[in-house]
């Protein structure tokens, strides 16, 4: 009865712990993916059918969203932007739409990439990427590690599939 008493808080604390942190990366897992959805759904756009249009993009992010099921979504913040790289590896964000109340990126601003980011060397000479960014607060599911929701973003690179500037509904960036 004793060794028990001992143990029990131990084992409990454990198939507590593994509830949470198997949660946790879940939950991760799907942020990871909806921001690789949203990034590789703009890069398929076929630019000779014109810009995308918002109600696609809206889509897009509702597809991110629905990625989140069961899981609570509410909250999650999507950042899509279109960059290009001058010859000297200087990033410009040509447009760039959000949701889920994340702000924008504005156009003409650098777009940060550190050395170590691949995209930064596939595009290096004069390139264009898509970059994807997805931030949602976790919430704990039990609540007893932790109380206050964790940070979980996730940024994807995506090379235009058709190779050409796509434009979005109302920036007119693209020669």
């Amino acid at each position: 009865m004793v060794e028990f008493a001992l143990i029990m808080p131990v084992l409990l604390m454990l198939y507590l712990g593994s509830i949470e942190a198997s949660s946790l990366f879940t939950v991760d897992r799907r942020v990871t993916l909806a921001a690789s959805t949203v990034g590789d759904l703009v890069a398929q756009w076929n630019p000779d059918v014109g810009e995308i249009p918002q109600a696609v993009l809206d889509d897009y992010f509702g597809a991110a969203e629905a990625i989140m099921v069961p899981y609570d979504a509410t909250g999650i913040q999507q950042v899509v932007s279109f960059v290009t790289v001058d010859a000297a590896g200087a990033t410009t964000v040509l447009w760039s739409k959000a949701s889920g109340g994340a702000a924008a990126r504005q156009a003409g601003e650098a777009y940060p990439l550190d050395a170590a980011t691949q995209m930064n060397q596939l595009a290096r000479a004069g390139g264009q990427f898509i970059a994807a960014e997805t931030t949602l607060g976790y919430k704990p599911v039990l609540g007893l590690a932790f109380s206050d929701p964790l940070s979980l973003n996730h940024v994807s690179y995506f090379l235009p599939r058709f190779g050409k500037c796509i434009d979005a509904a109302g920036s007119d960036a693209c020669p």
